[in-house]
């Protein structure tokens, strides 16, 4: 008998009530919306000088959420990104260059939304000082699988910061990659074993990604040993809220210009949109030396995906991909769904990954 397709989650969870900080997905939840100038603004008064008190409450939090997916039949889960309060901030916090009193006023994503967002004003330069490392110390202490710790992609950090010093774009990218390159080899010191980074700008900015962007996933993942899965995300981009049917995201059409770029870059997996945007299956026999994650749940839709029509479309894609380089997953991060509905997704997800 074939073994089973392999299942993972993509990084955002919905954070348990008792987490001290709140993220951009709550804010969509709550009040309809997301708001990037509040949720920074609320996590840098309650959360940044007292951060050690808090360690009890993260580490509760990444168990539970690492428990609702292990017991859903996740085989590499994700710590929810719970001690996040903007999945791409947080890692800004912890290099120089950035500013985060003065925020600058910037209108994203094709006018899909606008906010008020970090500064760069320096150099960007790493601390030294690795929160990679113990954040995933931390959550696989409390998983019996083996943890995915992921972090955002240059491209993407450059899409919700705004540069007020470098004003070149190549030279950007590969100064943040170099910090992001820092995190991954602390990650590898640790023990991770799966390493992800995100890059949903690719699919909304091709002519940078082929320009630069691989090279800059490149250099991020610069020393990684064949022994840990170097692993690249990208979606075509969140919402702004549950069942937001007309929210303007990335074409997939996307993926296939940039097919042959991913499959001959220096990494290993590539995660893709495949519920929402329904490609062309054609395009996965573009990928003959990645593994493809496969997006099989809806992460911004409240429908319950039945795991009869999960099963149906992995067969089909089984035409197209060797079923050793088919891993199944959700779109993206589930941080838009309440818990109870994203445990049901998994559920089913898991149970048609284990039927094909």
């Amino acid at each position: 008998m074939k073994p089973p397709l392999l299942t993972t989650t993509i990084g955002a969870f919905p954070k348990p009530k008792y987490v001290p900080i709140r993220d951009w997905f709550d804010s969509a939840r709550e009040k309809g919306g997301m708001n990037t100038s509040e949720t920074t603004y609320q996590y840098t008064i309650d959360v940044e000088n007292n951060k050690n008190n808090h360690e009890d409450l993260f580490k509760r939090a990444a168990k539970e959420v690492l428990d609702i997916q292990i017991r859903s039949g996740i085989s590499i889960p994700t710590d929810g990104e719970v001690r996040r309060e903007n999945y791409i901030h947080y890692h800004c916090r912890h290099l120089a260059g950035f500013d985060f009193n003065t925020l600058e006023h910037r209108v994203l994503r094709d006018g899909a939304y606008e906010t008020d967002l970090p500064a760069i004003r320096s150099k960007i330069l790493h601390s030294g000082k690795n929160y990679s490392a113990h954040d995933y110390i931390a959550s696989q202490m409390v998983s019996s699988k083996p943890v995915k710790f992921t972090l955002p992609g240059p491209l993407t950090i450059m899409d919700t910061t705004a540069d007020c010093f470098y004003n070149d774009r190549p030279k950007l990218n590969a100064a943040l990659a170099t910090t992001i390159n820092a995190e991954v080899l602390a990650l590898v010191e640790a023990g991770c074993k799966h390493i992800q980074i995100d890059e949903p700008l690719f699919a909304r900015s091709v002519k940078d990604a082929l320009d630069f962007g691989m090279e800059g996933l490149e250099r991020c993942f610069y020393k990684v040993p064949k022994s840990v899965a170097r692993i690249v995300h990208m979606c075509c981009g969140y919402p702004d809220h549950l069942d937001d049917n007309d929210y303007k995201k990335a074409n997939p059409s996307s993926y296939h210009q940039l097919s042959q770029a991913i499959d001959e870059a220096a990494f290993d997996q590539i995660s893709i949109e495949d519920k929402h945007c329904c490609n062309d299956l054609k395009l996965l026999e573009q990928f003959k030396n990645k593994t493809v994650i496969f997006g099989s749940l809806a992460i911004a839709s409240s429908s319950l995906e039945t795991v009869e029509e999960i099963t149906e479309r992995l067969n089909a894609a089984l035409n197209y991909i060797d079923r050793d380089r088919l891993v199944v997953a959700p779109d993206c991060g589930l941080g838009l769904l309440p818990a109870q509905l994203a445990e049901k997704k998994l559920k089913a997800m898991c149970k048609a990954a284990a039927l094909v």
